[in-house]
């Protein structure tokens, strides 16, 4: 459609209409409404919060947090979060792409019609197809709540990490006190079969034997010691500098599984690929353009006595709209199809999974109590026998060779009874690992 304005000036006209596009290309300040529990991605990051000094009770929180605050896979997972988040730019705009501006001159060299010129400006825009702009913002809102969902997985999987690096450094610990008390029982009892043989109650020999239990003793020490300290810094660098000491966690009760990260991970992937499949169903053409054009032609045509002079401006729309083809679109759905069986299958996976992780978690607790109970019962029995073979042995009713036999079985009871507290304390971490609980501040 055209429609002729004469001779009046076309350029400040264009000029006019080029100033009222620009404006209306600025971003909105307004963004869409986020899902629940997401956040909008700051403009300015927002300076680390630093964690409690030292806060009663359960330090699992605590250490976690901190251990996220090295992670770099949650670092690269929030990065990747503002990213996606920033996309809500264009799902705001009133175009889906940039505004052009363009124009063409022309002059004629031959024909009827002498210094024939025309000059056109043009500005124009893509238009959003019915329905897209919607489908694209849901596919920003699915995509945001798709990588909070992958961030909760790996604050689990870090928590898992930080149970195993906990409960390394224990048990080494509670090993290296069982080995300075093998070594303070052996020098007391060194001190005394030394006095017993200077006395001529015992023969040499025997001092020889508690000799050999004191050096074995203060090797085990060095041994369990360097561990132990390896084992704290192991979990200090995990942790960003926090020590393995307090109270880790409490046992936690079940809960649902669709509560689970694991298992909302994979719903969030679902959502997402069928956002995007939404999206491309909307938009199954390339996006339309409209333009406003004006056009300026000056020429003179022949006449015998009075040549005339024309100079007209002319203002029009023009638009183009792509048609749809099989080759642009039937790759694109095959891919959003190829993403939601592969969401689906994953999620498949992750709920046989969740279950036999639980079902295996709480039989391990069971035989855990029930291993600890009996090894608190064979240490009683094995202390109460030394507490006796000392006496005997004080008594001259045994000799040194059947004493440390019989304090050998009692530093395997400690050993044992150490062992099972342990496996116990790593049991009950890993039923509330199943159970997807990765505790916040």
């Amino acid at each position: 459609m055209t429609r002729s304005l004469g001779g009046r000036p076309l350029l400040p006209l264009l000029l006019v209409l080029l100033s009222a596009a620009s404006a209306a290309a600025e971003p909105k300040a307004r963004l869409s409404p986020l899902p629940a529990g997401v956040e909008a991605p700051p403009t300015k990051p927002k300076p680390k919060a630093k964690p409690p000094a030292k806060p009663f009770g359960l330090v699992l929180a605590r250490h976690l947090d901190q251990a996220l605050g090295i992670d770099a896979q949650s670092a690269a997972l929030e990065a990747q979060r503002r990213a996606v988040a920033s996309r809500y730019a264009q799902a705001n705009s009133f175009t889906p792409g940039s505004p052009f501006f363009g124009g063409s001159r022309q002059e004629r060299v031959k024909g009827n019609v002498q210094g024939y010129r025309e000059s056109e400006l043009e500005i124009g825009m893509p238009i959003w197809l019915p329905g897209e702009r919607e489908a694209y913002e849901l596919n920003v809102t699915a995509g945001v709540a798709e990588i909070v969902e992958r961030l909760a997985l790996r604050r689990l999987d870090v928590a898992a990490l930080v149970r195993d690096a906990w409960w390394t450094a224990q048990r080494t610990a509670k090993d290296a006190a069982i080995a300075r008390d093998r070594l303070a029982t052996a020098r007391d009892i060194g001190n005394d079969m030394k006095r017993r043989v200077e006395l001529g109650e015992n023969a040499a020999q025997d001092e020889l034997l508690a000799r050999n239990e004191t050096l074995a003793a203060e090797t085990e020490v060095a041994q369990t010691d360097a561990a132990a300290k390896a084992a704290r810094a192991a979990y200090e660098v995990l942790t960003d500098g926090a020590t393995p000491d307090g109270t880790l966690e409490a046992p936690l009760p079940a809960r649902p599984p669709e509560d689970h990260p694991a298992l909302r991970a994979p719903i969030a992937a679902l959502a997402k690929a069928q956002a995007q499949m939404r999206l491309i169903e909307t938009g199954f053409i390339d996006n339309p353009e409209i333009a406003i054009f004006g056009r300026n032609e000056q020429g003179t045509e022949p006449a015998t006595e009075d040549p005339i002079r024309s100079n007209n401006n002319t203002v029009g729309v023009r638009f183009r709209i792509p048609l749809p083809t099989p080759g642009r679109n039937i790759p694109r759905i095959a891919e959003a199809q190829a993403e939601f069986d592969r969401a689906n299958a994953e999620f498949g996976r992750a709920q046989r999974f969740v279950a036999a992780e639980i079902n295996a978690a709480r039989a391990a607790v069971a035989a855990a109590r029930r291993a600890d109970g009996l090894a608190a019962k064979r240490l009683s029995v094995a202390t109460e026998q030394f507490d006796l073979a000392r006496r005997s042995f004080r008594l001259g009713e045994i000799n040194a060779f059947d004493l440390y036999r019989v304090r050998q079985l009692q530093l395997d009871a400690q050993r044992a009874r150490a062992s099972a507290a342990i496996d116990l304390g790593v049991a009950l971490s890993r039923l509330n690992q199943a159970f997807g609980y990765a505790p916040t501040l």
